[in-house]
């Protein structure tokens, strides 16, 4: 009997033993929360978190817009908004992070994709917009967030990042997102092929990169339209993985990238000079262009099956959001430059217009504090740089090069 009991002390010692080190080998992140439309609160202790928003953004009979135009994105007849409300203080050692995201996006027709162009603000006491917020929200003393949405969505895509700093003063504040069709970004047309040939009477060049719909396409969005849900997410401490850059511009698709200071030409130049032959010196991805170069602009260019140069961008990133306007020949590309340009995720209508002799320029930034600016104008020209003797070029005339 005393045997036994030994035996059976010997096993619950041994038992225990085990499940003590079965639990110091497993942690558990002990907050968490998610909601997907209606109202929740979650609150633990000193861990708060609450949001409200008013439901999915739907459009419907939509019609594309130009976003610059004088008070058309508070028109609700063509731009979804809904508003997210949020609050949240926490005692927590590590924080709080949050993260906004689109979920259950809504918008094909057959198998083309509408591209649903978005932005997002905030308001209130939501704390400090920071660029910078994947390097600094580890050492953060206070609220700081960044917004992530730019251009155009799809499902998954991260809208807007956010953390909430121990002790300090609790936040209640709006993130506002607002979607919306660009015109530049839509072409409705039953004349267009899809090819080079421009045999069906709509050209390539009115095409200029969009998304092509028949109209029997488009009208077929009257009944389901395009929508999509605002995910938000809390967890304590750090969680949000920071977005990879994919090196792709999307205003200069199908583009490789270079810095080069060699005067170049186009297959269409006016200077009778011989279309450039690039071979090497061409990046796929913009970021290695900026890490080879230590430039923040620099030049795209699409080839044809010679390696000739057909178009030719100037470029740059301004707060970590690249671009490439195009420079061409007359006004072709003018208007749609303008328009990414003074965008949202640009400079956000802060870009200016005057008149010089027979031609009008755009111009966005400074051009004189080391910041990147970019400048368009009515004859083709397109550049972007730091200083008009820093920036790459692109000329009416079909030259294009970068000045030290």
């Amino acid at each position: 009997m005393e045997k036994s009991k030994k035996k059976q002390l010997t096993v619950s010692i041994i038992a225990i033993v085990l499940l003590i080190v079965a639990t110091v080998g497993v942690t558990y992140a002990f907050f968490n929360y998610t909601r997907t439309g209606t109202a929740n609160t979650v609150s633990v202790g000193r861990i708060a978190f609450n949001s409200s928003q008013d439901g999915r953004i739907n459009l419907t009979n939509i019609f594309p817009i130009d976003p610059t135009e004088t008070g058309i994105m508070n028109d609700a007849t063509k731009v979804g908004t809904v508003a997210i409300t949020v609050t949240g203080d926490t005692s927590y050692d590590k924080g709080i992070e949050y993260l906004v995201s689109a979920t259950n996006v809504t918008n094909t027709v057959g198998t083309k994709t509408i591209p649903i162009s978005i932005s997002a603000t905030a308001s209130g006491t939501l704390g400090t917009s920071d660029d910078d917020y994947f390097n600094n929200r580890d050492t953060s003393t206070n609220h700081i967030y960044k917004v992530l949405a730019s251009d155009t969505i799809s499902e998954g895509d991260q809208l807007m990042v956010g953390y909430i700093a121990r002790n300090a003063t609790g936040i209640n504040g709006t993130i506002t997102i607002k979607a919306y069709i660009d015109k530049d970004n839509i072409a409705i047309s039953d004349t267009y092929d899809g090819t080079a040939s421009n045999n069906m009477g709509t050209t390539n060049d009115w095409v200029n990169g969009r998304t092509v719909f028949t109209t029997t396409e488009w009208n077929s969005l009257q009944g389901t339209g395009v929508s999509f849900q605002v995910k938000v997410e809390a967890n304590e401490g750090i969680w949000v993985t920071a977005p990879v850059a994919s090196g792709i511009i999307e205003s200069c698709p199908d583009c490789k990238f270079i810095y080069s200071t060699n005067t170049m030409y186009t297959t269409w130049n006016t200077s009778n000079q011989t279309p450039t032959v690039l071979t090497s010196g061409l990046l796929d991805s913009y970021i290695d262009v900026v890490e080879s170069s230590s430039k923040n602009y620099f030049l795209g260019v699409k080839l044809n099956s010679n390696n000739e140069v057909t178009n030719a961008y100037s470029c740059g990133i301004k707060d970590d959001v690249p671009f490439c306007i195009e420079g061409y020949s007359g006004e072709m590309r003018y208007t749609s430059n303008k328009t990414l340009l003074n965008g949202t995720s640009l400079w956000n209508g802060a870009c200016t217009s005057r008149n010089i002799d027979t031609h009008t320029s755009f111009n966005c930034g400074s051009w004189n504090n080391n910041s990147i600016s970019a400048t368009t104008d009515s004859l083709g020209v397109a550049y972007v740089g730091i200083d008009y003797s820093k920036a790459c070029y692109v000329y009416p005339y079909g030259q294009f090069n970068c000045f030290e």
